[in-house]
């Protein structure tokens, strides 16, 4: 019984800590980066050939008490008359089961200038709507358990809590940009610029978070046409660096396309400490992509049971004539 006090008294202690104790949130991380790249840097909004509609669902540490999970739905495209690109997504974190909430509606705007024959610069603002709620009463704590027969229920505790769930709202202002051309691309994102107030119980800032991305691909066949496109034979490595206070994380890794399969490998990690081996493994059919990606822990969590990551992407139809296409060449970056 001790472990699932520790458990819950961890969380206990991460929810008040946020308001009481300056402890700094971190944003939870996807293992599927560019199935959700509007997560990740809000310049990547519109940046594929058609318009997208795409979602995730995470579930991570499935042995840890109460567990991790994340879902997210997103949609962005191109649009000529704004000489750029919308896109939005939807985020809903859970944590402890039903005991904490954070839910994250993000809006974007992305201006699209064409610097030569094949390169572009894509730069974007996002605003953001979060919310944070937590629920007092799943909680359960050490003097609520007999040492012997577990926990008692009914029994309260003497530990001070509000008596009413609490909420915080706030705003939330990011930016990113991007620069691409036909075989690579260099991004950076600079999110919760604002720093807003997340403390339920007194002030706690969130930290900026700040990220760069680079990758590119390595066409080997080409299928048809004049210019590469998803169904050639490529290689594509990635690396994608994350700071947010102190907390920082590489995430380095290569997709192998052999359409309609796509397979790829990742390694995530701090400067000092190893986190998870990433495998991936997706398809395409008529527009419609699916793929699966497990996390095997290599750090001290190894028997957390890792994360799984489920992806579903639509695309939507789009002009075809060649012009257009050219205005709007996709970014040659993963599409999970």
């Amino acid at each position: 019984m001790r472990c699932k006090c520790a458990i819950r008294g961890s969380i206990m202690g991460l929810l008040l800590g946020a308001g009481a104790w300056g402890v700094r949130a971190q944003d939870l991380h996807l293992s599927q980066l560019f199935s959700n790249p509007l997560y990740t840097n809000p310049a990547f909004a519109g940046t594929s050939e058609c318009g997208r509609i795409s979602a995730a669902y995470r579930n991570q540490w499935p042995n840890v008490g109460g567990g991790f999970s994340m879902a997210t739905v997103s949609y962005d495209q191109y649009f000529r008359a704004l000489h750029g690109s919308i896109g939005a997504y939807v985020n809903a974190d859970f944590q402890g089961g039903d005991v904490y909430r954070d839910i994250t509606a993000a809006f974007m705007y992305s201006f699209r200038a064409r610097l030569g024959q094949r390169l572009y610069l894509s730069l974007a603002v996002q605003g953001a709507y979060m919310n944070k709620y937590v629920n007092w009463n799943s909680l359960t704590f050490a003097d609520q358990y007999d040492p012997f027969t577990g926990l008692i229920p009914g029994r309260p505790t003497d530990e001070a809590l509000p008596n009413t769930p609490m909420n915080k709202h706030y705003a939330d202002v990011g930016a990113g940009l991007m620069l691409y051309g036909e075989y690579f691309y260099v991004g950076f994102s600079a999110l919760h610029l604002n720093r807003p107030d997340m403390g339920f119980t007194a002030t706690s800032r969130m930290d900026m978070k700040f990220s760069g991305q680079v990758g590119g691909m390595i066409y080997f066949r080409k299928s048809y046409g004049e210019r590469h496109s998803e169904r050639d034979f490529s290689l594509s490595p990635n690396i994608v660096y994350t700071q947010q206070g102190k907390f920082t994380e590489f995430n380095y890794g290569l997709y192998g396309n052999f359409y309609p399969i796509v397979v790829g490998v990742w390694f995530r990690q701090s400067f000092t400490n190893p986190d998870a081996v990433i495998f991936l493994f997706g398809g395409e059919f008529k527009g419609v992509r699916l793929a699966y990606s497990y996390d095997l822990t290599v750090s001290k969590l190894v028997k957390s049971g890792g994360s799984h990551e489920i992806s579903l992407g639509f695309r939507l139809p789009c002009a075809r004539k060649h012009t257009y296409r050219q205005e709007i060449m996709p970014v040659p970056c993963p599409k999970f």
